[in-house]
This record gives structure tokens, sequence and C-alpha cells, in this order.
């Protein structure tokens, strides 16, 4: 039994249409994975950038300048202000790019608002405020708008005294 060549035509038709469905549907599980992977990377890649530059300001050439650049003290010599300069550049293209990120639709709710939080821990101090002050104007003017107005709507902290703050939670824990 032979079918008409028009039911032959209708059944490949339906048969290429399928195909074309499930080819959709295989590219858009692609396209999901693609950008989960890519977040991903994305989000390693901050971690890794993060992670160095605290290893590299924990290092005993930095440790010192950090410290006195962040609380803003005035016995910075000129070398290690250009020091301070300078690793605050590194912080300042870390908050842009964390900001691009999250503008380009690469950066989450969970990774942004972390981000914010560090940030605003970080723009807290008076001395990387002064250092924002004079580099501003190298970085984009969202970027600028955004860190400008995170330091609007924090005040300046004093520096606190976190070691004497860990020893006073390291003797709480040790009396209960």
């Amino acid at each position: 039994m032979s079918l008409p060549l028009e039911q032959i035509f209708y059944v490949s038709q339906s048969v290429a249409a399928l195909a074309v469905v499930a080819s959709i549907i295989y590219l858009a599980q692609q396209v999901r994975q693609s950008e989960r992977i890519q977040r991903a990377m994305v989000q390693q890649g901050r971690a890794d950038r993060a992670a160095h530059r605290s290893m590299v300001m924990a290092s005993p050439e930095l440790a010192g300048i950090v410290q006195r650049g962040m609380s803003g003290s005035k016995e910075l010599t000129r070398e290690e202000f250009n020091q301070w300069t300078l690793i605050c550049r590194s912080l300042f293209i870390t908050v842009e790019d964390s900001f691009l990120q999250r503008k380009a639709g690469l950066l989450d709710d969970v990774a942004f608002h972390s981000f914010e939080a560090g940030t605003r821990t970080f723009f807290s101090a008076p001395g990387l405020r002064a250092s924002w002050q004079l580099a501003s104007a190298q970085y984009g003017k969202e970027t600028k708008q955004f860190i400008d107005s995170m330091i609007t709507q924090l005040p300046a902290a004093r520096p606190t005294d976190a070691f004497s703050e860990w020893l006073r939670l390291l003797h709480a824990q040790e009396t209960t």
C-alpha cells in the first residue's frame, strides 16, 4: 500500500517541524548552560583577584602601608604614599570591573550584594576616601557616580582596632 504523495509531504513537514522544535530546545539548554559557565568563570575570576590582592597586601612590605593608608595616617613617606596609591588603584579597578560586570548582567544579585558590602566597608576608611578623591577622574562616569553615592550615604568611620576586637572575641569563646 502506498501513501499518496500529499500525505508523505505532510508527514515529512511534521517531522521537520518537530526537528526544528527539538533543535531550539537543545539550543536554549546550551545557551543556559553557557551563561551559567560564564557567570561561574566571572565569579572565579573575581575571587582569584580578591584573594591575590589580599595576599599581596598582607606581605610584610605592604601590610603596614595598607593599615596606615586606610586610616589616613600622615606618617606615610612619599615612597609609601606612592605604594598606597597603586594599592588603591588596584582596588578601584576591581570595583569598576565588578560594577561593569553587574551592568553587563554577568554578576547576579548575591555576588553583587556581597561586592557592595565589601566595598562599603573599604570606603568607610578615611584614607581610601581621600585616595578616591585624588583618582576618581580616571574612571568612567557611571563608576564614579556609583562610588561617590556610596561614599555620600556612608559616613567615614574612625579606624577600628580589629586586633583588639579579635582578642575580645577569642576571650569570649574561651569563657563559654
